[in-house]
């Protein structure tokens, strides 16, 4: 019996209950984004008005949709909002999470026990910000918002069109996540909260604590306030994969038939050319363990010396450590038959497999990644009348250290037996005569070393004057300013030694046993009762590895310690920015809106080396281009409550820093053998990728808390990077001088998305205390794209990877004398991951639906102290892939965990 049943026996019913939790009030920052702390803007003329519906006093979660609710109304532009009731009540782990219930974002399925991807209306380049400031990870251009603590959010605002005074960036749109601020108070509150979380697969419970401290003063100089929250969580997971590798042909030998990698073939076919046996080269296993802690603080300092000014201190913090290992049990399918195949129907592809002496391999990876955020801001605000003028100086810096140490030890089995399952797209193999649980069996095979350590800094100054006394038909002038320098550097070195007759380590020889404390037996019950599969096998220790790595440099030959920093892996780039904006908003009647235009200049200057076999020398490169993004939205009340909207903007998402990297590795030409030359490289005169948009909105606002909303947009996009191999002539190598090809990614590329998202809450009188919140999405897109088959010139129309075409959630609600629960069920229809182009399987690469049911109940002991309960993932279903079709050519199986939680929240 589970640790989980034996701790939870005695819960017998579960409530069903949402705690979206509403909006707090919202300012708005320089850049346009909604931060934490004064109220919204103020409703177009004929609206309902504040008064009214403030005189409809309602909590929890009825409260939580309203905010948000507001929020998308009195907004110019398309947004939709997550926003917390009350700190520590953002529903879910993690923000990434709570977004899944908003229309138009898709995110990818829990990997290592949480969701971390999030794609807004189909695409995946999303601008995040923190307060309305660019937060990001070392050399990326945004941060993963699984980084982001849930407990110490106010609200999250997804920003699917764009104003001027926002920072340019993300052609999917912008995501602002607001933090607490003390003047956001009335006065002193202190607040905790705890939670332990039991992960069904690794059969483990961890804590998840936050705590909120503010209070403010009236003093002689003004009124003063000060904020610290600081949170703590810690998940063991455990992630379980069976899998497939990609299909080949083979003679009836079980011999490689000659083939064309990418060109997929007919399993059907009777070419006498074609291969007579179809199968996959290999199958295996991935039981994925570790640990992730993630520590976080959020401090804020306000002084308000008198009503017109008030200054600002903002910090924060956001660790991230992950310890683990995601080590695969496979086998070859490759060698010498044991006895006739057996096939699919009346298909080529092989369903049963026997082989002697076949090679049985662990590839142990383990992994230990540690990662530091900071970021300062430093700001006031003065307000008189209609002017007001803020401004804002900020640092950011991020900092990563990445090992991942790979260790492959392997024997060869006596006879393997492999079935490839199509009823259930699952395979699976069987050792009859060999225990791969056994130490003795393993021999050292392959070792393999990567460390990077990268680091990001920007340094940014913003401000910005708003006049908004009304003058003719305009509401409100804005004009702002932003300077900004990013510097991203990465250096890298990579040690790989393999097996050889000839080397420290013959292969097949050294049995791995022979290091004290190496090896390990995994947990067990890997995909117990769902999949037949090896249920435990040997894996190299994580802790071993980790602080043992000379050790096994030694065994294989190689110096200990750590090599120099490979100067090829190297690169450093400084970005400068300079943008400025002009917007208006006005008002003409029933009709109101926005319109402006962002300026912005950008500067970078790469510095890397360039490589010709191991010689190496720097190579500098500056680069330089002006983006001009304008954007108009409208807004006409057609009724009390009932409006249309139209938004047109153009957005930008520049190359990440690892694509402007210039590094340039060449490898010469043969004489007689290989007459061109070979190479890779960055490209430092990437452009950014550019996106028109344009959105056309009915929205019913039926009470304060029940609206009808639908949203029709269309996205033109040009510029998509893609790495091209193209003939460059190099003249500066003096003998080696000549035609090179040379991969380096380029912008090539153009695309179409079109779709349809609504939304519906509603919370019948007739119906005390329950609810219903629900949206949906449509997505039709494709781009074109050079094409990568070999042998094959011109574009290709491609499917956009990871969007389905439609998703849709829906929450049942329940919220009466003191009890808050709320049913979430999220569903994706199945979607492409990209293209695979290595065997002759289709080369379009799948995923199959994906669906969550989350559960979580509160309830009030007293006004001060709420007990909770949450459950995720309750279906707990099985994800697939498969290449083009799922019944001839599965590829994965994945099961990822069920969470239970139980804690409390409390307030002074």
């Amino acid at each position: 019996m589970s640790r989980l049943h034996r701790t939870l026996g005695s819960v017998s019913a579960l409530a069903i209950g949402f705690s979206l939790a509403p909006a707090t009030m919202a300012q708005r920052a320089g850049d346009g984004t909604v931060a934490a702390g004064t109220p919204a803007a103020p409703e177009s003329p004929g609206a309902t008005s504040a008064s009214a519906a403030a005189e409809i006093v309602v909590t929890g979660v009825r409260a939580s949709l309203s905010s948000a609710q507001a929020i998308k109304r009195n907004a110019r532009q398309i947004v939709d909002s997550v926003v917390a009731e009350d700190i520590g009540k953002l529903p879910d782990n993690n923000v990434v999470e709570a977004l899944q219930r908003v229309p138009g974002v898709q995110v990818a399925p829990r990997f290592r026990g949480e969701s971390s991807t999030v794609l807004v209306r189909g695409l995946p380049d999303v601008l995040t910000v923190i307060n309305g400031r660019n937060i990001f990870s070392t050399t990326g251009r945004s941060l993963s918002l699984a980084d982001v603590p849930a407990d110490l959010v106010a609200g999250v605002d997804v920003y699917k069109s764009r104003s001027a005074d926002q920072i340019e960036g993300g052609i999917a749109g912008l995501i602002n996540v607001r933090t607490r601020r003390p003047f956001d108070f009335e006065g002193a509150r202190f607040a905790v909260s705890a939670r332990g979380v039991y992960a069904e697969q690794s059969d483990s419970f961890n804590p998840y604590v936050s705590a909120l401290l503010s209070d403010r003063w009236s003093t002689g100089i003004g009124d003063i306030g000060a904020l610290v929250a600081l949170s703590y969580q810690r998940t063991d997971y455990r992630d379980q994969t069976i899998f497939n590798g990609g299909y080949f042909g083979y003679n009836p030998d079980n011999s490689r038939a000659p083939y064309t990698p990418g060109v997929p073939l007919d399993p059907r076919g009777t070419s006498a050319a074609e291969p007579r046996v179809f199968h996959s080269d290999v199958i295996g296993g991935v039981d994925a363990i570790g640990r992730r802690e993630r520590p976080a603080v959020n401090t804020s300092l306000q002084w308000a010396p008198d009503d017109r000014l008030t200054l600002f201190f903002d910090g924060l913090f956001y660790g991230f450590r992950d310890k683990g290992n995601g080590d695969q049990n496979f086998t070859s399918m490759n060698g010498r038959l044991a006895e006739p195949l057996t096939f699919v129907d009346d298909t080529k592809l092989v369903e049963r497999i026997s082989l002697l002496n076949n090679r049985v391999a662990n590839y142990g990876i383990t992994y230990h990644n540690h990662a530091d955020r900071l970021q300062g801001a430093l700001g006031g605000a003065w307000e008189d009348g209609g002017l007001s003028i803020a401004s804002e100086v900020s640092y950011t810096r991020s900092e990563a250290a990445d090992r991942d140490y790979i260790l492959d030890i392997d024997f060869l089995a006596r006879r393997t037996d492999g079935v490839f399952d199509r009823s259930n797209g699952t395979p699976t193999f069987v050792l009859p005569f060999d225990d791969p649980a056994d130490f003795s069996r393993y021999n050292l095979a392959r070792l393999n070393l990567t460390e990077t350590e990268a680091l990001g800094q920007e340094y940014t100054w913003r401000g910005d004057v708003t006049y908004s006394d009304p003058l003719w038909i305009f509401t409100e002038l804005a004009i702002g300013a932003r300077v900004n320098q990013r510097d991203a550097t990465s250096r890298s070195f990579v040690q790989n030694v393999n097996c050889s007759a000839t080397g420290a380590v013959p292969c097949l020889t050294v049995r791995a046993d022979s290091i004290p404390g190496l090896l390990l037996r995994k947990p067990g019950g890997f995909f117990e009762d769902r999949r037949p599969f090896i249920q435990s096998w040997v894996s190299p220790s994580t802790d071993y590895l980790l602080d043992n790595i000379d050790v096994l440099r030694e065994r294989f030959g190689l110096p200990s310690g750590d090599p120099q920093f490979e100067d090829r892996r190297f690169f450093d780039i400084t970005e400068k920015s300079y943008a400025g904006y002009a917007q208006a908003s006005y008002e003409l009647g029933a009709l109101d809106g926005q319109a402006g235009i962002r300026i912005v200049q950008v500067d970078t200057v790469s510095n890397a080396f360039r490589a010709l076999g191991t010689a190496v020398e720097p190579v500098r490169i500056a680069s330089s281009s002006t983006d001009v993004l304008p954007n108009i939205a409208l807004r006409y009340r057609l009724a009390d409550g009932l409006f249309l909207r139209a938004a047109a903007s153009k957005t930008i998402t520049r190359p990440s820093f690892a694509q402007l990297n210039p590094a340039l590795t060449l490898t010469p030409p043969v004489p007689g053998q290989q007459p061109f030359g070979r190479g890779s490289s960055g490209n430092a005169e990437l452009q950014p990728v550019e996106s028109t948009n344009y959105d056309l909105a009915l929205e019913w606002y039926i009470d304060a808390s029940s609206s009808i909303t639908a949203t029709v947009f269309h996205r033109d996009v040009t510029g998509f990077i893609q790495s091209v191999t193209s003939n460059f002539q190099i003249d500066y190598l003096g003998p080696d001088n000549g035609t090179y090809q040379i991969s380096r990614p380029e912008n090539s590329g153009t695309g179409k998305l079109t779709g349809i998202e609504g939304g519906f809450t509603y919370f019948p009188e007739f119906l005390d205390g329950f609810g219903v919140s629900a949206n949906g999405t449509f997505i039709d897109g494709e781009n074109r794209a050079l094409a990568p088959l070999p042998g094959v010139t011109g574009y290709l129309t491609l499917p956009f990877a990871n969007v389905s075409k439609y998703s849709a959630s829906g929450t049942l609600i329940y919220e009466k004398d003191g009890l808050s629960a709320r049913a979430s069920y999220v569903w994706r229809d199945g979607y492409s991951t990209g293209l695979h182009f290595t065997g002759v399987n289709p080369n379009d690469f799948r995923r199959s639906a994906v669906q969550n049911l989350d559960l979580s109940i509160a309830y009030d002991i007293n006004p001060d102290l709420t007990v909770v309960f949450d459950a995720a993932n309750l279906t707990n279903s099985i994800i697939r892939t498969y290449f083009g079709d799922e019944y001839l050519y599965p590829r994965d199986t994945l099961l990822f965990t069920r969470t239970f939680a139980l804690g409390f929240r409390a307030r002074l």
